[in-house]
């Protein structure tokens, strides 16, 4: 029987709000004083008045420590510090923990306040956000956990309020209320943490719930207008239309149907191969979704290199999946040639013996005889994916040998355009300095002779976003080496569906209001096929988020341009569209013709003649 249960609310969003309560970095302040109202009903607080001295720590680790927990009064600080950190991937959240036992009794129904101020120091994951859990276990009559609650933080202190409620009568020193950590490697600082209960002089309506925003968010936001409008002057171009007969009479009061049937632009998502391929129908289901709301998509795990090379079956589906794809009129991105992690390598280079001679020839042959197979068929393809963070091979070569990779892709395939891909940028205050690295890095790379096309930037979003306007700051940084821009990755990671919502529309604003950005891939788009199912947008049963809602206004409305327009009298007619490849219908009287054309930014003087 569960100890706790959390208010419906809370379950189910598990969103909390960013409350900018000190700079990074700089020691936390006293928490923000509760409600006087709330005061007034004489909450208790569960925890021991000394929390470092009444803490226990756990790092289950079997030989070596591979976490640690340590307090601190930083110089200047009001309130001492737990800082927790994991030194490398423990294999699970409550290995890594730290625990208080409850030094009052609760009554079922009692509601309860966790409060604490958060930050990551450093957190390894494509988000940047150090994830943890907030849990209560039950000691008696045996050591069951009963809830877990998912937490975030990002590199500012932040104000976490969490209210939640009991499920069932607990003696004093009976429980443990517990922060768990191992999740990822990461560095966490705690401070001001309690977990007040108001029993039943409170609902959980009552207690502050706090939820993630942005600056710019607001309706009419001037960034936003600026960007609307710089979309307006660079993703659009003038037609200028004219209709005559076989004669070259002018063919007045002709209707004249403009579509663009493939934008400039590239709007994908990531899909799984095996779904492709399938013919259930949720597959049938997926792969209808994928036409509807993309013209771009990438295979997210069938064609790296453990997987293409596993086996014949495995390379049989991803080239399957290709075939399908191409059969659809979808543009292909290759996702990824060399990924230079040892834990993403095949198992003969995992365990391939110091000093690893035989890598570099091994990973060039790997590289033509995947682009050799896909040759003409994949428009670009990420040659190495987060160089940035994982460095293993380069322990046994140097790292003018990620040059030769790049040769050796252009010289497999050379109509394809080929990128570089990283993470830890356009998410957060450490994105600039993310952002550095990666632009020295694509220098030294072209120094080297690196037919470096583009830098792909992942745009894995966690619950605290960053705002578009320093998000467009990032991208001028980002486009200092005169590059290609797009954004490979892309998921907002929470259950604050309205955030999400808001939060994809604004970042997809400034993105394609860029004029360096080429292309915006979601990384998938069912919860049933996505590594963040909360960053789907559709649910299990596709049943459509509102995050889906605004991608479809944007991107398959506002900006996938459709409209009709009628001749006058000297056959002429002019629109504007968005720049791409347009099918042009023209009905006059009982004739059809149709014409296919390409718009781009300098516009388009269309003559349409009928036979």
């Amino acid at each position: 029987m569960n100890l706790w249960t959390f208010n419906v609310a809370i379950a189910l969003s598990a969103v909390f709000l960013l409350a900018a309560w000190s700079q990074a970095g700089t020691p936390p302040t006293p928490v923000r004083p509760l409600d006087p109202s709330l005061v007034a009903r004489s909450p208790v607080d569960l925890l021991p008045g000394n929390l470092s001295e009444s803490m226990a720590f756990r790092d289950d680790a079997k030989s070596t420590p591979s976490a640690s927990a340590k307090w601190s009064t930083p110089p200047g600080a009001l309130s001492p510090v737990l800082r927790v950190e994991c030194f490398n991937q423990p294999k699970a959240s409550d290995h890594v923990s730290v625990m208080w036992t409850n030094r009052h009794p609760v009554k079922r129904g009692d509601v309860m306040l966790a409060r604490f101020l958060a930050r990551a120091e450093y957190a390894r994951q494509e988000s940047g956000e150090a994830a943890f859990e907030l849990a209560v276990i039950q000691r008696t009559p045996e050591y069951t956990p009963h809830v877990n609650l998912p937490l975030t933080a990002g590199p500012d202190w932040a104000l976490i309020e969490v209210p939640f409620s009991a499920a069932r009568d607990g003696d004093a020193g009976k429980c443990e209320i517990q922060l768990r950590f191992g999740i990822i490697p990461q560095a966490v600082e705690i401070a001001s943490f309690s977990v007040l209960n108001f029993g039943d002089r409170a609902t959980t309506a009552d207690l502050p719930q706090t939820r993630f925003t942005y600056k710019g968010r607001e309706a009419g936001a001037a960034w936003r207008e600026a960007a609307l409008a710089r979309i307006e002057k660079i993703r659009t171009a003038p037609i200028d239309l004219r209709v005559i007969d076989a004669a070259g009479r002018p063919i007045p009061n002709a209707k004249v149907e403009v579509r663009l049937v493939r934008p400039a632009f590239q709007f994908g998502s990531e899909v799984d191969a095996s779904v492709l391929v399938s013919e259930t129908p949720e597959a049938e289901r997926y792969k209808r979704t994928a036409v509807e709301m993309f013209d771009t998509l990438v295979i997210g795990n069938g064609m790296k290199w453990p997987k293409w090379s596993g086996s014949p079956a495995n390379r049989a589906q991803a080239l399957a999946a290709t075939d399908w794809m191409e059969s659809q009129g979808f543009r292909m991105r290759g996702h990824c040639l060399v990924w230079p992690g040892n834990k993403f390598s095949p198992r003969r280079v995992q365990q391939m013996p110091p000093p690893k001679t035989e890598l570099s020839p091994l990973i060039q042959e790997h590289i033509r005889d995947l682009m050799t197979a896909t040759k003409g068929r994949i428009s670009s393809w990420d040659v190495i994916n987060e160089m940035i963070h994982e460095r293993d091979y380069f322990e046994f070569m140097p790292e003018s040998e990620a040059a030769e990779w790049f040769k050796v892709a252009r010289q497999a395939d050379p109509r394809a355009k080929l990128f570089i891909n990283d993470y830890g940028m356009l998410n957060s205050r450490k994105s600039p300095d993310t952002i550095a690295k990666y632009v020295d890095l694509v220098r030294r790379l072209l120094a080297a002779g690196a037919p470096i096309d583009g830098m792909g930037i992942q745009g894995h979003v966690g619950r605290q976003v960053r705002s578009p306007e320093d998000v467009l700051l990032d991208l001028d940084l980002l486009a200092a080496p005169k590059l290609e821009l797009q954004v490979t990755e892309f998921e907002v990671n929470t259950t604050d569906e309205e955030l999400q919502a808001d939060y994809t529309r604004d970042f997809l604003i400034a993105l394609y209001s860029h004029p360096s950005v080429t292309g915006f891939t979601k990384w998938g788009f069912w919860e049933s096929r996505h590594w963040k199912p909360d960053g789907a947008m559709f649910r299990k049963d596709w049943s459509e988020k509102p995050n889906a809602r605004v991608w479809r206004d944007l991107v398959r409305r506002q900006w996938l341009t459709s409209v009709d327009v009628v001749t006058n009298d000297e056959g002429g007619a002019q629109t504007r569209g968005h720049l791409g490849d347009y099918e042009f219908t023209v009905t006059a009287g009982e004739r059809t013709a149709r014409q296919m054309r390409q718009l781009t930014a300098q516009g388009e003087s269309l003559t349409l003649q009928f036979p």
